[in-house]
């Protein structure tokens, strides 16, 4: 997919507030600020865990993938992404660790959109 001006994919923002597994009420995540847009790396992905990959600006301004807590994102939703940095960081993720993202294909859109009420579903378990 080298040139590809764009592609699907989940995106969501970090949170305000979380609880943390300690029970305290935590503000953004440790790498991101609250709010921040993260693109989220799931294709392939057959359940849901606590943690997922995310791929964001880091409180340093740097982009970065991380592993957050799933219950500190908000706002997910299937997006286009068109951001010539994140693309690339993408397709480094697809060529060195293997991973899987959506392409531009109708049936990457749907599987994108049945991702997220996935993501959705986790929160009301």
């Amino acid at each position: 997919m080298e040139g590809t001006i764009w592609r699907f994919g989940v995106v969501a923002n970090i949170k305000e507030y979380h609880i943390g597994k300690d029970g305290k009420e935590y503000r953004g995540t440790k790498p991101f600020i609250p709010g921040t847009k993260v693109y989220i790396g799931g294709k392939g992905m057959d359940s849901i865990s606590d943690t997922i990959g995310v791929i964001g600006r880091n409180r340093f301004g740097r982009i970065a993938l991380e592993w957050i807590p799933v219950n500190c994102l908000e706002n997910i939703r299937t997006q286009r992404i068109y951001k010539p940095y994140i693309l690339d960081m993408i397709r480094f993720q697809e060529f060195q660790e293997g991973w899987k993202w959506w392409g531009r294909t109708a049936s990457d859109r749907k599987e994108t959109q049945q991702f997220v009420e996935r993501l959705r579903n986790s929160f009301n378990s």
